[in-house]
């Protein structure tokens, strides 16, 4: 498996868990739910790209120890 792949499964995995009255604004792209960004990070269209980026960028900052509430 490509690493690529393995990143679209993390995040698509991630993104299942949350509620599904769950919503995710993101400038410059709109709001949606939860099926709509895994659908988009699938895609790996630009969208998924920028939901894979955020969320890329959120575990590295785990990682360091830097929380967001």
């Amino acid at each position: 498996m490509k690493k690529r792949e393995k990143i679209i499964r993390l995040v698509t995995a991630r993104l299942e868990i949350w509620p599904e009255n769950a919503k995710l604004a993101i400038v410059g792209f709109g709001t949606f739910n939860k099926h709509q960004l895994i659908s988009h990070v699938k895609k790996d269209d630009d969208l998924g790209k920028k939901i894979i980026e955020i969320e890329l960028e959120y575990l590295k900052s785990l990682k360091k120890g830097v929380f967001y509430a």
